[in-house]
């Protein structure tokens, strides 16, 4: 069985470009997930095409300034849909709709015992109030202290268990 691998930085590259066909490919390639986080994180089906549609719209935009020494495509990719997402969180919490804050976080389906790649098995192995903290900081971002209120627990202790999964993270990247 043959298993293709995405090119993500060559197709950005090719946006860069102006090729049409590398976008598309780009999109059919992540648009279902990035709609599923942009969901996740907004709670709202209309608001989270919108977001989706506005990533797409600055990746193809912005191709050209993708570089490969800030991390790789496709969390460059990644990381403007969620920008996209917590600036529209925000413009909801102005107006005061916090409904977003209220979804329940997401459950992974990670597994340690499964090799899948050094971050994922960290995820895999943490605690539920530190994955809970890290979930909620990424899909809502903000500060301790709303995270801490959202989660009902102390600001020090999201403090704590955020440092902490980073660290692991971290460490586990740099193994």
């Amino acid at each position: 069985m043959t298993v293709s691998v995405f090119d993500y930085e060559g197709e950005l590259l090719a946006c860069a470009q102006g090729d049409r066909s590398a976008f598309h490919a780009l999109y059919h390639q992540e648009a279902g997930a990035m709609r599923a986080l942009a969901l996740a994180m907004l709670g709202d089906e209309a608001l989270a095409d919108t977001v989706l549609l506005e990533a797409f719209t600055l990746i193809w935009h912005n191709a050209a300034g993708y570089s490969a020494g800030i991390g790789t495509a496709r969390a460059w990719i990644y990381s403007i849909l969620r920008y996209r997402a917590l600036d529209h969180q925000r413009q909801l919490r102005a107006q005061g709709n916090t409904s977003a804050e209220q979804l329940p976080l997401p459950t992974l389906s990670l597994h340690p015992e499964r090799p899948s790649g050094a971050v994922r098995h960290v995820l895999a192995s943490l605690p539920a109030p530190q994955l809970d903290a890290l979930l909620y900081a990424y899909l809502h971002g903000g500060n301790a202290a709303r995270i801490a209120d959202q989660l009902d627990r102390s600001e020090p202790d999201i403090d704590a268990s955020i440092e902490t999964v980073l660290t692991h993270i971290d460490e586990a990247v740099h193994a």
